[in-house]
C-alpha cells in the first residue's frame, strides 16, 4: 500500500467489540458506525465485531471516495491491519455493493456474506420511487445542495412502502450525523447509478452468502435482493416481515438471529 493509502487507513474512524471469529460492518450511504445501533452489541456478544465509518462518513474525515472500489481497498487494508482475516462480511445498502466487492476482489479475506438490503443494480430497473428520486436527486445535485441531495436518498432509501418514515423513527443523533455526511452521499449516489462489480464476478463468488431484505421497504430493494438471488442461487434469501430499508432498526431481534445463522 502507498504511503497515502497508510495514512488514509490510519485515519479511519473504527470501533471493535466482542471477541471471537471477526465480523466487519460495512454501513450504507449516509449512515455511520452510530446507526448500526444496538445491532453492534447484540453480534458483539457471539462475535469480534468491527465497524467502520468509510470514506468521508461519520468520524472519518476526507474527501468523498472517488469510486465504490476504494471503500473495498480501505475495507481490505482494516482486516489485513487488524489481523481480522477471513471475516464474515455484513454489508448494509450501499454498504452491500462494498461487501460484494470486497468477496470478488480479495476473497481470501470474506468467510461469507450478510447482504442487508444490498443496492446491487438499484436504479437499472427503476420503480416509481426510484424515478421521483433520480429527479430529485439530479436537481439538488444541479443546484449544488447537498443537503438536498442527501434528503432525496433518505426519502427514496428509507420510507416505508405503506407510509412513513424510517428515517423520521431514528433517534435525532443519528440524523443529525449523517446529514453531516452530504458531500460523500452525494458522490456516492452517483457512483451507484452503473452497476458494480459485474454481474459475473458478483455469480463467481464462492463463499456463503446470506441475502436479507425487509418486506416494508421501498419496492425497488426487494427486487434487488431477488435479482441478487437468481445470480447466486446457492444462497439464503430471508424476508422480514413489519420491517423497512434498516431491518436490523425494526426487527433487532430477528436480524441478529438471521445474521448469525449465516454466518
Amino acid at each position: 500500500m502507498s504511503r497515502e493509502g497508510e495514512l488514509r487507513l490510519a485515519e479511519l474512524y473504527r470501533e471493535e467489540r466482542g471477541s471471537g471469529a471477526p465480523l466487519l460492518l460495512i454501513h450504507g450511504n449516509g449512515a455511520n458506525t452510530l446507526t448500526w445501533g444496538r445491532t453492534f452489541d447484540d453480534l458483539a456478544a457471539d462475535r469480534r465485531v468491527i465497524s467502520f465509518d468509510r470514506r468521508g462518513f461519520g468520524r472519518s474525515p476526507g474527501p468523498p471516495a472517488a469510486r465504490m472500489s476504494d471503500h473495498v481497498a480501505d475495507a481490505a487494508a482494516l482486516l489485513e491491519e487488524l489481523d481480522a482475516a477471513p471475516a464474515a462480511v455484513l454489508g448494509w445498502s450501499a454498504g452491500g455493493v462494498v461487501a460484494l466487492g470486497l468477496a470478488v476482489e480479495r476473497p481470501d479475506l470474506v468467510s461469507s456474506l450478510i447482504l442487508e438490503e444490498a443496492a446491487y443494480a438499484l436504479l437499472r430497473h427503476p420503480t416509481r420511487g426510484g424515478l421521483r428520486f433520480s429527479y430529485r436527486f439530479d436537481a439538488a445535485r444541479l443546484r449544488r445542495d447537498r443537503r438536498g441531495s442527501a434528503q432525496a436518498v433518505f426519502d427514496y432509501a428509507l420510507d416505508y412502502r405503506d407510509g412513513g418514515s424510517q428515517f423520521d423513527r431514528f433517534p435525532a443523533e443519528w440524523r443529525a450525523t449523517m446529514f453531516d455526511s452530504a458531500e460523500a452521499m452525494t458522490a456516492e449516489g452517483a457512483q451507484l447509478r452503473k452497476p458494480w462489480p459485474p454481474r459475473k464476478s458478483v455469480a463467481a463468488i464462492s463463499c456463503p452468502v446470506t441475502i436479507i431484505t425487509g418486506c416494508r421497504s421501498e419496492p425497488a430493494f426487494g427486487a434487488a435482493a431477488r435479482r441478487l438471488a437468481k445470480i447466486l442461487p446457492s444462497a439464503r434469501y430471508v424476508a422480514v416481515p413489519n420491517a423497512g430499508h434498516g431491518v436490523h432498526f425494526d426487527q433487532p431481534e430477528r436480524f441478529r438471529d438471521e445474521v448469525l445463522a449465516g454466518i
